[in-house]
């Protein structure tokens, strides 16, 4: 069975699917939380996936915890695996 392709979407659909700006994107991008999947000439590109997952995460850990994006960004880093 083949693997499935990941869905790709650029920074303003994933705007749209977290209910922010682009430029609160930007924010989210330059602190680390979201990560880039590709890129398209100079066009940053997102896994469709991870953005949804990401958008309930940081919800969770803002409200429960009290964390800042740089907090998040570190512990998402330690809960995914990903590399800072």
């Amino acid at each position: 069975m083949a693997a499935r392709k990941a869905k790709l979407i650029g920074i303003e659909e994933a705007a749209n699917l977290f209910g922010k700006s682009v430029h609160q994107m930007r924010q989210y991008k330059s602190k680390g939380l979201l990560k880039v999947a590709d890129c398209i000439g100079n066009k940053d590109l997102f896994n469709m996936a991870e953005v949804i997952l990401l958008k309930h995460l940081i919800r969770e850990l803002r409200v429960s915890e009290g964390l800042s994006l740089s907090q998040i960004s570190r512990r998402l880093d330690q809960m995914m695996g990903r590399a800072a």
